[in-house]
């Protein structure tokens, strides 16, 4: 493991704007967090049931037998599969079935082949995830196909579906922010926050479509800000903390690494996440990151155009590289 520790935390005088925009992170993890236990449990619970999943994973595969050409190979694998009787891939449909929307909206309707009293009682509890779902925080404010619109293309970088997931979004939001915060201007990083979230969200949309499954998380408007830094920084040496996960002295430490390798190890990870996995499985929005990377190589480019020809120091050399990130002002 390898974290960037830059600055570290500055104080709240130093980085007014990323300070803002943690507190508001956290006010809607706390003002959502009963909601979110709440709603999920019930969630999960119901996906305990292994008759609602096999029951679900029956309908699933009837649907992607009847419309084959909306999906993809392994999915429609998967179906032969689970109608031949195979009750893992029927248990894994059932699973999956939840992020389709077109499926899950035309199921009370569908004329579904088999047991109609099984069929009855499966729409039934089918109605209550979506009630269950009306008042989950990750479906109301996430991005999704029945939240689209413009609000939600921000409210979604505010919500996360955890405390983990929220924390290692803030630490990168303080490694990244605080210090872009002092030599670009806290306007520069809200407004870098915000627009490389709503790239990273458009990227997802195009590369994935809507689907269920919410987006949710800072994930892809951090990611904006760190390519960002890296951009601007690229052979400055990079003060980082690692941690080899072995209880030995000389294991851990503090290292420097060139802002260009961050960003390469950064990338090619999202990168790689993306490529390895299938699209059914996602639980992580690789694309989302990369859109977020992307918006903020090109916000940096644009930046170092505009400063070029100007008499006073670009951005990417207001770092000196004799003695580069060292300063520590951490609160």
């Amino acid at each position: 493991m390898i974290l960037p520790y830059l600055n570290g935390v500055l104080r709240f005088k130093d980085c007014p704007i990323t300070w803002l925009i943690f507190i508001i992170n956290a006010f809607v993890m706390i003002a959502t967090l009963n909601d979110l236990v709440s709603a999920q449990a019930s969630l999960d619970e119901t996906m305990k049931d292994n008759y609602y999943v096999v029951s679900q994973g029956n309908f699933y595969a009837q649907f992607i037998g009847d419309h084959q050409a909306h999906y993809t190979p392994f999915m429609r694998e998967l179906s032969v599969r689970a109608l031949s009787g195979d009750e893992e891939k029927v248990k894994l449909l059932g699973n999956l079935a939840l992020r389709n929307e077109k499926f899950m909206k035309e199921a009370p309707d569908y004329p579904f082949r088999g047991d109609q009293v099984a069929r009855g009682w499966w729409l039934d509890k089918v109605q209550e995830m979506r009630e269950i779902q009306d008042r989950h925080p990750s479906y109301v404010l996430g991005l999704n196909v029945n939240h689209i619109g413009l609000d939600h293309w921000v409210s979604y970088q505010f919500v996360h579906s955890g405390f983990l997931h929220f924390a290692f979004n803030m630490i990168f939001l303080f490694i990244f922010g605080c210090y872009l915060e002092t030599i670009l201007g806290g306007l520069a990083v809200a407004v870098i926050y915000l627009g490389s979230g709503m790239v990273a969200a458009g990227t997802f949309l195009l590369i994935n479509g809507a689907s269920s499954a919410p987006l949710i998380g800072a994930s892809g408007a951090v990611s904006g800000l760190m390519a960002l830094f890296c951009f601007l920084h690229w052979r400055v040496p990079v003060r980082c903390f690692y941690w080899l996960f072995i209880p030995v002295k000389g294991y851990s430490g503090f290292v420097y690494v060139p802002a260009w390798i961050i960003f390469f190890l950064w990338s090619t990870s999202d990168l790689g996440g993306y490529l390895g996995s299938l699209a059914e499985f996602g639980g992580i929005a690789y694309t989302a990151h990369l859109g977020g990377e992307a918006a903020g190589l090109i916000t940096g480019a644009v930046l170092l155009v505009l400063t070029y020809f100007r008499p006073d120091q670009p951005p990417h050399q207001q770092v000196s590289e004799e003695n580069p990130l060292d300063d520590n002002r951490a609160a």
